[in-house]
């Protein structure tokens, strides 16, 4: 599968809970890349229009690493109902050959 990578888009409710996942993530070498940013979110919850601050994790895989990457986000995420969006795509081949030398 060359030349793919798969980025997860996972929002948190603070910088700390991204840090500790990516963290791990990182040294368990399940991702190559964590990128983070605060962000406002409106949403729906309990029937009300709900408004606050987070923060949206970009976690970047390989294609042999994403249902590990997953189900490790599943377990530790603090939210009750983490939104996990899994997108699937080519990439340079520098880049694939990079994050391959690590991952592998």
């Amino acid at each position: 599968m060359k030349n793919k990578i798969v980025l997860f888009y996972v929002p948190f409710p603070s910088e700390k809970s991204v840090k500790k996942i990516s963290n791990q993530l990182l040294e368990d070498k399940l991702a190559v890349c964590v990128q983070s940013h605060a962000v406002d979110s409106k949403y729906i919850w309990n029937n009300k229009i709900s408004q606050t601050k987070e923060w949206v994790a970009i976690f970047k895989t390989n294609i042999k690493n994403k249902k590990s990457l997953a189900r490790f986000i599943k377990k530790n995420h603090p939210y009750d109902v983490p939104c996990i969006i899994k997108l699937e795509a080519n990439v340079n081949k520098k880049y694939a050959a990079w994050m391959d030398s690590i991952l592998n």
